[in-house]
């Protein structure tokens, strides 16, 4: 284990075992989340060195502790960092845990008369939208496949679902009566994947649909 993942850890363990098990008065306890606070501003100076290698080993290190602060802070940095390799960092950290995508959609643009189909599609993927023509709907991917080079399907394992790029996101969608098609996601200062598709219906444009993935809570 490295040196700073070592810090990290101790840092993070210490401060959660101190908690569970003192019986501190309210004094006390601010006392310690402060200390707790003066630390994570240290992290947060390692995260913005001006190095980028020293500035992606924090983020991998913070990543790597166990530490549910220390990775919420590392995430939300690369996230939105412009540099490429910390932005990837952070999106293959994230989508090593498997997590079910909540993929939202806003189908304002979808014409009238092809709004009963595009209903259908939704719903077939196991979506919903509301009145408002807001909907979601889940995106489960399966553990990364070395030969393959991506995600397969959670249902499909022959059939690759996503893959990773610097700094952005692609998602393989299908659906009966729509043909099959990759969309790319890049992450915005929110830490959002913003990404969107133009559906067509037996070769009838039906309007295009942006769509979004929330990676941060």
């Amino acid at each position: 284990m490295s040196s700073l993942r070592s810090l990290i850890v101790s840092t993070g363990f210490c401060f959660l075992g101190t908690i569970a098990s003192a019986q501190m008065t309210p004094e006390e306890l601010k006392s310690l989340v402060d200390a707790r606070s003066s630390n994570l501003s240290g992290f947060q100076e390692l995260l913005d060195d001006p190095d980028p290698r020293r500035s992606l080993a924090a983020v991998e290190g913070m990543l790597a502790s166990g530490d549910s602060d220390l990775e919420r802070m590392a995430l939300r940095f690369a996230l939105t960092n412009p540099d490429p390799t910390i932005r990837a960092a952070a999106l293959e950290h994230h989508f090593s845990k498997l997590p079910a995508l909540s993929v939202s959609f806003d189908a304002s643009n979808v014409k009238e008369e092809e709004m009963e189909t595009f209903i259908r599609v939704i719903k077939g993927i196991g979506g919903s939208m509301g009145p408002d023509k807001i909907g979601s709907f889940s995106y489960q991917p399966a553990a990364y496949d070395e030969d393959d080079g991506c995600f397969p399907h959670a249902s499909n394992k022959r059939a690759c679902a996503m893959r990773l790029g610097a700094g952005f996101v692609s998602l393989y969608f299908s659906a009966p009566g729509v043909e099959g098609r990759w969309v790319n996601f890049q992450a915005d200062e929110t830490g959002t994947l913003r990404g969107g598709v133009n559906f067509d219906f037996n070769g009838t444009p039906a309007g295009s649909v942006p769509l979004t993935i929330r990676l941060l809570d």
